[in-house]
């Protein structure tokens, strides 16, 4: 028995390292599933992606037209964060310098500025114009111009934030592993103070009526109004909420975590509750989503497979493997890539996702294939996708 296990693992280890060793010398891989069915071919994405990189302290670009590592950019420390900015530059934030850096459309260093020792989020504006920076040993929060990284506004909070997230309608949550949530209002100067159990992710309701928070210690997703602050509701889950992930429209939550190979789908708006908990492979962890057609991206937090599924039907339609460690997931806007970064290997892996699906695809239930897969650097930990300056 123990000859057979080690022998279908050997086998299942050559199958992997041949196609790597595939994908990486073509540079541009054949769409490949596990049926080894060929279907249609990718167009590419009139723009780029770009890597965060933080073991080599780079950033990566990728041409998402050509798939291949276009150029470099060398920084000062560890970049952590990447937000997309006007003008199809980019934001990057190395946290262990407290500074944050503007990348222009041609991937040179604009102008960076450092505010601390330490920064440990960024967030763009609802308009753009503003980059807002969490200084956590200060307990502050700065507002600053985004085209001169220069201060326009400084707001001094009581709690030590570890989390923050911006509503549409002007508010600002912070939140630590502790459970302490503050909300301030940031054109009024409103605020409001919360203690709740130990807390993970939090997440504004699209409409900015209800704060979304993961309680960690109870496993459920708390429910908190806006201004009071006030829990209005608490929904019971079977797993634990590590993971947070709303769908384009706003309209579900998925939630994912320790304790179940599943995923809670979750409906935010009248009265919340969990709709359904799908199957989604094992051990979910990091998710995505595509607009159209209009999928759910779950990567397995210990294995190398992606578990893709149909939001609208609610079915699995497939698993995509990569081979390596998927750890972070990002979509192009077209909603034809998903992006899959594995931190381990220093590679991205390039899903395709069809818009049309031929008849083989319908047959088959699949729309999602690994198309090919690019070394960027070492330890990648972000991406985002930049379209082409014009």
């Amino acid at each position: 028995m123990l000859a057979e296990v080690l022998a279908a693992y050997k086998f299942r280890m050559k199958k992997i390292i041949s196609r790597r060793q595939l994908l990486a010398a073509s540079g541009l891989a054949a769409a490949f599933t596990t049926t080894a069915c060929t279907l249609t071919k990718g167009t590419g994405f009139n723009g780029y992606a770009l890597v965060a990189n933080a073991g080599d302290n780079s950033l990566a670009a990728v041409d998402l037209t050509s798939f291949r590592l276009t150029t470099t950019l060398t920084l000062p420390a560890p970049p952590a964060r990447l937000l997309a900015a006007p003008g199809q530059r980019a934001l990057a934030l190395t946290p262990s310098d407290g500074t944050d850096h503007l990348i222009d459309n041609q991937f040179k260093l604009a102008k960076s500025a450092r505010l601390s020792d330490h920064l440990n989020a960024i967030r763009l504006s609802f308009d753009g114009k503003s980059l807002y920076a969490l200084l956590p040993h200060a307990n502050q929060l700065i507002q600053l111009d985004m085209e001169t990284l220069k201060p326009l506004a400084r707001h001094n909070f009581s709690i030590t934030p570890d989390s923050m997230d911006f509503s549409s309608n002007g508010y600002v949550a912070l939140a630590n592993s502790t459970g302490a949530v503050e909300l301030l209002n940031l054109a009024s100067g409103q605020r409001a103070h919360a203690q709740t159990p130990h807390l993970g992710q939090i997440r504004f309701r699209s409409d900015g009526k209800l704060l979304l928070a993961a309680d960690l210690q109870n496993r459920s997703l708390l429910a908190l109004d806006i201004p009071t602050l006030k829990a209005v509701a608490e929904l019971p889950l079977a797993m634990q909420p590590d993971q947070l992930c709303f769908n384009s429209d706003q309209g579900q939550l998925f939630v994912s975590g320790q304790g179940m190979d599943g995923v809670a789908v979750v409906f935010p708006f009248d009265t919340l509750y969990v709709d359904q908990t799908l199957l989604a492979g094992r051990d979910p962890g990091t998710m995505a989503c595509s607009a159209s057609p209009a999928y759910l991206f779950v990567a397995s937090r210990t294995g190398s497979d992606l578990c893709i599924l149909n939001i609208d039907t609610r079915k699995v339609i497939g698993f995509v493997e990569t081979g390596g460690r998927p750890s972070f997931i990002t979509v192009t806007p077209d909603s034809q890539y998903a992006l899959v970064l594995d931190r381990h290997k220093g590679d991205i892996f390039v899903i395709r996702v069809p818009r049309n699906l031929t008849g083989t695809e319908r047959r088959l239930k699949t729309g999602a294939s690994l198309f090919t897969m690019i070394s960027v650097g070492s330890k990648p930990v972000d991406a985002v996708v930049l379209p082409r300056a014009i």
